[in-house]
């Protein structure tokens, strides 16, 4: 890797700089470490990004860079990052990943993004899914699933504080 595109990783992976950078800088960084193979770096400051700006890069790639890529995001942010893709790509996704490592990723979802999620899953994992959450969050998630998609219902978030 050139002493340039290094300093560029380093500059990109620093917390302090990396909101001033213009997201088509990171995707120019991140593409010169993944042509000059340094996949560590990459993963690391891909697992750095926001799940939006995650998002916004595997949009921006090529689908066969695209599904390399989402091999390098680590396994926590994947459910995060699928809800930010547009639909097309999270189908394809979706596609891709194992039914055990979806249902790991529904997990850590709220209701109201787990609402948005899980209509795009197959039908034998989105029962699944349904099967192994608690009773109490199986009804909110079936509450926000009763309203069309782009209703106040269906966009509602289920939380409360008593």
């Amino acid at each position: 890797m050139s002493e340039n595109t290094e300093k560029q990783a380093d500059s990109a992976l620093n917390l302090d700089t990396e909101e001033e950078q213009q997201p088509h800088q990171r995707l120019q960084v991140f593409s010169r470490l993944l042509e000059s193979g340094t996949l560590i770096q990459a993963r690391r400051m891909l697992n750095g990004l926001y799940p939006a700006e995650i998002a916004h890069l595997l949009e921006s790639l090529p689908p066969e860079k695209r599904e390399f890529i989402w091999e390098l995001v680590e396994p926590e942010l994947q459910g995060d990052v699928l809800l930010e893709v547009n639909d097309d790509i999270r189908e394809r996704l979706i596609k891709q990943i194992e039914t055990t490592e979806l249902l790991a990723m529904t997990e850590s979802l709220e209701a109201d993004d787990l609402a948005d999620f899980i209509q795009d899953l197959p039908d034998t994992v989105m029962h699944l899914v349904l099967q192994s959450m608690d009773t109490q969050d199986r009804r909110r998630l079936e509450a926000v699933l009763s309203y069309p998609e782009d209703t106040a219902g269906g966009l509602m978030n289920t939380d409360t504080i008593t």
